[in-house]
């Protein structure tokens, strides 16, 4: 038995009142498959690739004053 002449088979044999959660979730999986499909694979990062983009102060390390009190 092919897998669509088992899908028609389950279909037939549910009942009426849940008919509505099957057309929901195919409608679900169509979405997911649509998803998948425009999904583009990550490119590979550079090292390197923001230098020059961002300064920093040149007393970056030196001690806060507010912390006077604990060195």
């Amino acid at each position: 038995m092919t897998q669509q002449a088992e899908l028609q088979q389950r279909i037939n044999n549910i009942p009426q009142k849940y008919f509505g959660e099957v057309i929901d979730f195919l409608a679900y999986l169509q979405h997911k498959a649509q998803k998948e499909e425009k999904t583009e694979p990550l490119k590979e990062r550079v090292f390197g690739c923001s230098k020059g983009k961002y300064r920093m102060s040149d007393d970056f390390d030196a001690p806060l004053e507010d912390f006077k009190d604990y060195m």
